[in-house]
């Protein structure tokens, strides 16, 4: 009898000593579940006991329905409930509710930071007898995209010196005009180069001018009167070289017989008195000088009034801008512009200008109008 209880008590703690393997939860292998055609959607299982959660493709079971429930057409609903199949309502696409916000970093990089993106969900609309699951899954995307500009320059490299290169003329009547530069004037008459010149160095030394200091002034008077075309261009300015010595002079000093100046003629143009009035009571009085002075009588007045009133126009502003300033007021001058205005330019048209509204003889002036007309890259017509 003892012997016998000792084997059982033996056995018993035999049996205690076997470990017992204890059951693990296990994770279902992805990739012998079925298929299913949308994230989040319910399959239900054959019976309608069971039912399983589609997720990433996959139909994940889920285990046995609640008592009392069933799965039928993707819901879980009471027993008896009759459910038809939920057809998937047609979503529209629209338009993005962000858009990439640029951002600048030190490295000259332009960054593009897509702000997060957080899906709403919509909200449930349960039926009577039916059990609602919601699934919600909120992702963040950010996106950087880097991107590398090149900007190329075009033109010519900036000079040792700093100095910005004169603008070329131009015949096009643009917003711009004509502009006259120092090489323009060296090209119609090189001894405006320096001062002073090698012959009548003596007389009014201090009115002679170079062509660099002129072109500025030249090109703000073409600009300020509409000089715009080539030819209107290059007859002004041979005129004004012609008759200034290549600007040695701003005052006429051989007079008619080539010995002594005559009074009150001058300006770069050389204008005669009874147009230098004209020009000077456009923009100041002369009532200072002598009242009353006029056009029609300045010619019987002394050589010490000429003279004062041209002094009236002998500056830089009103000087080298009267010969743009007779050309568009003098009555004459209108009939001979539309000539001068055609490109190539008319050789003829310049004859009238010469004649009809300067009111003088061409003789040897054709040379430096028709060096005029190439410096400004103009083509004179056959």
């Amino acid at each position: 009898m003892i012997s016998t209880n000792l084997f059982l008590i033996s056995l018993v703690a035999s049996i205690n000593a076997i470990p017992v393997p204890v059951p693990k939860p296990q994770t279902p292998d992805m990739n012998t579940l079925d298929t299913c055609p949308k994230n989040g959607a319910i399959v239900c299982g054959p019976d309608g006991t069971s039912f399983y959660l589609c997720n990433f493709g996959r139909a994940v079971p889920m285990g046995s329905v609640a008592a009392g429930t069933s799965c039928k057409n993707g819901k879980i609903v009471t027993i008896g409930a009759s459910v038809a199949p939920t057809a998937e309502p047609e979503v529209e696409p629209t338009k993005p509710s962000y858009f990439p916000v640029p951002t600048y970093t030190t490295s000259a990089e332009l960054v593009m930071t897509t702000p997060a993106k957080v899906t709403p969900t919509p909200a449930p609309n349960p039926e009577e007898d039916e059990l609602t699951t919601t699934i919600t899954s909120i992702q963040e995307i950010t996106t950087k995209r880097t991107s590398t500009v090149l900007v190329t320059l075009t033109g010519e490299a900036p000079s040792a010196t700093g100095e910005i290169p004169a603008p070329s003329a131009t015949s096009d009547p643009s917003a711009e005009g004509i502009v006259i530069t120092e090489d323009i004037i060296l090209q119609v008459g090189p001894a405006a180069k320096s001062c002073p010149r090698a012959t009548n160095s003596d007389r009014a030394p201090e009115e002679c001018a170079t062509a660099e200091y002129a072109a500025p002034f030249i090109t703000k008077a073409f600009k300020d009167y509409g000089i715009n075309t080539v030819g209107e261009a290059a007859a002004i300015l041979s005129l004004m070289q012609y008759e200034s010595g290549d600007f040695q002079f701003n005052t006429n000093q051989f007079g008619i017989n080539g010995v002594s100046g005559r009074p009150g003629q001058g300006t770069r143009n050389q204008m005669l008195v009874n147009f230098i009035i004209q020009y000077a009571q456009e923009s100041t009085s002369t009532e200072s000088i002598k009242p009353g002075l006029t056009a029609e009588n300045i010619d019987g007045e002394s050589d010490e009034i000429k003279n004062k009133v041209l002094a009236l126009v002998l500056g830089d502003d009103k000087t080298w801008a009267s010969g743009a300033w007779f050309y568009k007021t003098h009555a004459p001058c209108a009939d001979v512009m539309p000539g001068l205005q055609k490109s190539p330019v008319s050789l003829a048209a310049w004859e009238l200008y010469i004649t009809q509204c300067i009111g003088t003889t061409v003789a040897d002036r054709a040379d430096k109008f028709k060096l005029a007309v190439k410096g400004l890259g103009g083509t004179l017509a056959a």
